[in-house]
C-alpha cells in the first residue's frame, strides 16, 4: 500500500482532498479579487495620460491575478500558506535591496517609483520607464504636476488640464502661435512661470507655452534645461544639474 502522506507527487486520498465548496470559495475570490482590483485601476488612471493609464492598469492587472491567487491559497490552507508567503516576503525583499544597491545606488524608492528620481550632490537623476521616457515630478508655480522631460521641445508645454491647475485662465490666452504636428497644425499661447522646480533644483522666469492640442502630458523642455549648469544621459539614467 503507498503511502500519499507525505509524498508531494502522488494523488491525495479521498479524504485528504480539498471540498467542493473550498474550491468554489477560491474561485470566487479570485474572480472578486480581479473585479475590485481594475476598478480601482481604472478610477485611479481617468485623471492620467493614455499611455500613463494604460500602464498602470497593466500593473493593476498583473496585481490583481498575483494577489487573488494568494488570497484564495490563504483560504484554503491557512497555515502552509501564511508560511510560504513569509518566506517568498524575505526572498523578494532581499534580491530588491540587493539589486537597489548594485544598479540603484541604494535608492530603492527610485527604482520603484522612476518619476520621483533621487538626488545626490544637488543634482537629481532619473531613470527611464518601459518606453524610454523621462518622466519626473515638477513643481511649478508651487503646484505639482507630472511632466516628461523632452529634448526636442524649444520650451515648456503644459496642456490644458495642466495650465489649469497652476492658475491661467485660458480664456485670456492668445492661442496664436502655430506649429506643425503629426495631426496638424495646432496653436500655442506664450506663458511665463514665475517659479519651477525639480527635487533640489529650483529654476526662476521660464518661458513656456500652453498647448491647445491633444497632449496628453506636459513636456518639460528646452527653456528649463538651458538654464541649468548641464544635464546628461547615460545608461539609460538621465541626470538634471543645478
Amino acid at each position: 500500500m503507498k503511502d500519499y502522506k507525505n509524498s508531494p507527487w502522488g494523488q491525495p486520498p479521498e479524504d485528504q482532498k480539498p471540498p467542493r465548496k473550498s474550491m468554489r470559495s477560491f474561485v470566487t475570490t479570485v474572480i472578486g479579487v480581479i473585479i475590485v482590483t481594475f476598478i480601482i485601476a481604472y478610477i485611479l488612471s481617468a485623471d492620467l495620460p493614455t499611455g500613463m493609464g494604460a500602464s498602470l492598469a497593466y500593473d493593476f492587472l498583473l496585481l490583481a491575478l498575483i494577489g487573488a491567487g494568494l488570497i484564495g491559497h490563504v483560504i484554503s490552507n491557512p497555515g502552509q500558506a501564511l508560511r510560504n508567503i513569509a518566506g517568498w516576503i524575505i526572498i523578494f525583499g532581499i534580491l530588491a535591496l540587493g539589486y537597489s544597491i548594485w544598479n540603484g545606488n541604494g535608492r530603492l524608492s527610485s527604482e520603484l517609483n522612476p518619476s520621483a528620481g533621487y538626488s545626490e550632490d544637488g543634482a537629481i537623476t532619473y531613470r527611464a520607464d518601459r518606453s524610454g521616457h523621462y518622466m519626473v515630478k515638477v513643481d511649478v508655480n508651487s503646484v505639482p504636476l507630472d511632466f516628461m522631460i523632452d529634448t526636442g521641445a524649444t520650451h515648456m508645454v503644459l496642456n490644458i488640464a495642466d495650465a489649469e491647475k497652476i492658475g491661467f485662465d485660458i480664456d485670456q490666452l492668445s492661442f496664436d502661435i502655430p506649429a506643425s504636428t503629426a495631426n496638424g497644425v495646432v496653436y500655442s499661447a506664450p506663458v511665463r512661470f514665475s517659479t519651477v522646480v525639480v527635487g533640489p533644483i529650483r529654476v526662476e522666469n521660464v518661458n513656456g507655452f500652453v498647448n491647445q492640442g491633444e497632449l496628453d502630458i506636459s513636456l518639460l523642455g528646452m527653456s528649463f534645461l538651458n538654464k541649468l549648469s548641464g544635464y546628461e544621459v547615460r545608461d539609460g539614467l538621465l541626470t538634471l544639474y543645478p
